[in-house]
Formats: structure tokens, C-alpha cells, sequence
């Protein structure tokens, strides 16, 4: 990872902020600039570098992971080094993460800042993460493959009589043993009537024969994310149920086609809205088809309807429309999508192209 090229980007983006320095808060992007992960650390950039500040219990580890800035370690706080620091590199204007700052976080820091004016600021460094590097998008690129892994050794393992909680609590496990640090989320699995539920937690319901089975999942690899919808069914699935998979197939298509430079999110959530609702179930895709992903499971841009977000090569986005119909179920499919100069790649290879009948 780059990250004096990032530090540097951050830099030359401070002058249209209006801002001699920025004092980066979010933890994420902490991660982000120096590589440091941890609970507490904090990142002053201001035009003559950055300096990750950070408390004792991370000396260790900062020293090990931080690149691309100095290092304090302060006793007490942050009022401890900031104010120094501000008044070293004559900033006057300090931005503030206004995503990110409580107010009870916005009082520290005015007490620390050194009489500097505290500036809110709008994703400067969220700005700088959407679009990925060839390395950021190998790390994602291998979560795909742990959730690809994931999907495959569940599928073994789905029969009727297994609670959705079980099954949830397998994918885990599985996702860790193939080399996930730590789950992009806590992984949905909604059977049955339930699966209907967009965003459901898994439940003491046990599966049945005949039942729809969607599983929403992701892993983390040094701390990017994957996303993996799948839906099958347990048995024989009925007409009505091919006949749904394969409208929401088709509309994932349609997505994953219109995604290409230059496309907007409106436009690409369209693209797939379009074949559900020629197909009678637009009133109940109740949801945009994607979002951004990366360090954080929800990034920009997003796909829905209201979204003036414009694809660039290098976004990797979720690409998941779904139909879900009270006592019929739910059914959705998901995919993480690399936008090329020239399209849009599939990162993952877990089978979609038909309703696997369990």
C-alpha cells in the first residue's frame, strides 16, 4: 500500500477545502492513510506532512503498522500533542470530519486545537478511497474468494431440521478458516417465508423441504470487505419459484451490463428495476441494486434511484436486486463489481446461473 501517495493526495485536496490542516478522526480512515488499525488513533495532515497520534497501549503496535506519517504517543489525550503540532505547522483553520465528530468529540478537540477555527469538512479521505488501486482490488479480490469458498462448503451442508442460526454461525466459521480476519458483517440467512425479511437476523427457524434459502455474507482480508448474496432452494423448487430466480437473474444482468465509466447510479439501478418491474414485481424490489464497498461495507457510490453518483474505473460495487413476496419468500442475488475502463468485471465466481435445487 502506497501510503505516502495517499497522505499526499489528502494534502493537495486541503486548499479546496479551505483548510490548513485536517485532523482525521474516522477510524477507517486512519486505516486508510497509515495502515494503523486499533481503537483509538487519530491523523493531523496539514501541508508539511501528517503525524498519527495515538495512546500508550498502541506503541507497539503503530510503530509496527503506521506508514506514511509520524508518530506521537500522548499520556493523557489528544489535548496532550495537538495544540503543539497545530501551532508547529501555523494552521488556522483546522477541518473536522463532520461525518464522524460528536459533539462531545468536537469539545475535545476545540479544547486541543490550539486556538485553531475548527472548519467541518465533507468525505475528503472517503473521496480518496472509492476508487481502488490494483492492490486494493487483489485484498478484495481474495475476500470474494473466502466467501466464495464460504458459499460452497454451505451449500453441503443445508438440510431441512438446521436452524437459519446454525447455518449463519457455519458460514462464520468457515470464512474464518479460510483466511478472513473478521466478517464484513453478521451474515443473513432467512428461510422460508422469512426469507422475504430484506435484512433478516437469523432465527431458531428450522428449514424446511421446499423452502427458499438466502444467504447475505462477506469477509474481511486485511480489512477489505466481500458482499455475497445466494439463493437456493431445499428439494425440487416449484415453477413460480424458477420463474422469480430467473427475473431477478436477468435483472442482476441488466445491472452488471449498464455498469460501465460514466454510468449513473440512477441509470444502473434502472437498467435492473426495469426487468422486475416488467415482470409485475416492481413494487416490491424495495431497495437500491448496490452500494460501494472497500475498507467499509457501505461506501459510495451507490445504485438506486435517487443516486446521481457517476461509475469511474476503479469502483468496486455491490450489484443485488431482489424480488420479496410475503409467504412466497425472498430471493436475491449479489455480486462485488470491478468497474473497468471499459465495462464492468465480476470479482467473485460462486454459481448464480440457475436455482440450485439442494
Amino acid at each position: 500500500m502506497d501510503h505516502d501517495s495517499r497522505v499526499a493526495r489528502l494534502q493537495a485536496g486541503l486548499q479546496g477545502a479551505e483548510v490548513d490542516g485536517l485532523l482525521v478522526t474516522d477510524l477507517t480512515n486512519v486505516r486508510y492513510l497509515t495502515g494503523f488499525s486499533g481503537t483509538n488513533g487519530q491523523v493531523l495532515v496539514t501541508a508539511s506532512g501528517a503525524t498519527f497520534l495515538t495512546d500508550g497501549r498502541y506503541r507497539a503496535r503503530s510503530q509496527q503498522l503506521v506508514k506514511g506519517a509520524d508518530i506521537v504517543v500522548y499520556p493523557d489525550g489528544l489535548g496532550d500533542a495537538l495544540p503543539g503540532l497545530v501551532q508547529k505547522a501555523e494552521v488556522r483553520r483546522l477541518g473536522i470530519e463532520a461525518r464522524n465528530v460528536t459533539l462531545a468529540l468536537k469539545d475535545r478537540i476545540v479544547s486541543a486545537a490550539g486556538g485553531a477555527e475548527l472548519v467541518p469538512t465533507d468525505s475528503l479521505v472517503e473521496k480518496l478511497r472509492r476508487s481502488k488501486d490494483d492492490d486494493e482490488v487483489r485484498r478484495l479480490e481474495e475476500a470474494t474468494s473466502v466467501s466464495d469458498s464460504a458459499f460452497k462448503y454451505i451449500i453441503d451442508r443445508l438440510e431441512p431440521g438446521r436452524t437459519e442460526i446454525e447455518i449463519a454461525l457455519d458460514l462464520e466459521i468457515e470464512m474464518r478458516r479460510s483466511g478472513a480476519d473478521d466478517v464484513s458483517f453478521e451474515p443473513i440467512v432467512g428461510s422460508g417465508p422469512l426469507s422475504a425479511h430484506i435484512h433478516h437476523t437469523p432465527s431458531s427457524r428450522r428449514l424446511e423441504k421446499g423452502d427458499l434459502v438466502l444467504m447475505d455474507f462477506g469477509a474481511r482480508v486485511d480489512g477489505y470487505c466481500s458482499d455475497l448474496t445466494r439463493t437456493v432452494v431445499l428439494g425440487a423448487a416449484t415453477d413460480e419459484q424458477l420463474k422469480v430466480y430467473e427475473i431477478v437473474r436477468a435483472a442482476q444482468q441488466a445491472g452488471i451490463d449498464a455498469l460501465r465509466p460514466g454510468a449513473t447510479g440512477r441509470d444502473v439501478d434502472g437498467a435492473a428495476r426495469k426487468v422486475i418491474a416488467d415482470a409485475g414485481h416492481g413494487d416490491v424490489f424495495e431497495h437500491g441494486l448496490g452500494h460501494g464497498l472497500g475498507l467499509d461495507i457501505h461506501e459510495d457510490p451507490r445504485l438506486a434511484r435517487t443516486s446521481d453518483d457517476v461509475a469511474m474505473a476503479g469502483d468496486v460495487i455491490t450489484v443485488e436486486p431482489g424480488v420479496y413476496l410475503t409467504d412466497f419468500g425472498g430471493i436475491r442475488i449479489e455480486d462485488d463489481v470491478l468497474v473497468t475502463d471499459d465495462g464492468a468485471r465480476v470479482l467473485g465466481s460462486a454459481p448464480k446461473d440457475h436455482l440450485m435445487e439442494l
